[in-house]
């Protein structure tokens, strides 16, 4: 720049160089956040992802325990049947061997 001012006499060269370092700057920044943007966009995409997987895992699970209580509730049910059938025949033996005793 201080070799053109010399050889020319004029200032005129100072406002163009001034123009260049701005232009670059700006197109450098430029380049810079477009990398960034490209990076942030996978980011986010990849953090989309992770959080659908972990929704489906969840709703998993929630079938997963919801099946599982139907089961035991099944299972309480059997079990209070065959006590409450159990207990009806022990009475009956019981009410037959006072009928004996009679």
């Amino acid at each position: 720049m201080y070799i053109v001012r010399e050889a020319e006499g004029s200032n005129t060269f100072d406002l163009l160089f001034i123009f260049i370092v701005l232009f670059g700057a700006y197109f450098v920044l430029n380049l810079m956040i477009a990398v960034q943007f490209t990076y942030l966009g996978e980011a986010f995409d990849e953090e989309d992802r992770r959080q659908k997987e972990i929704k489906e895992r969840v709703k998993i699970k929630q079938k997963f325990k919801q099946e599982q209580d139907e089961i035991d509730d099944l299972l309480d049910d059997v079990e209070e049947s065959h006590d409450a059938n159990s207990g009806d025949d022990s009475q009956g033996s019981n009410n037959s061997k006072k009928g004996d005793k009679k």
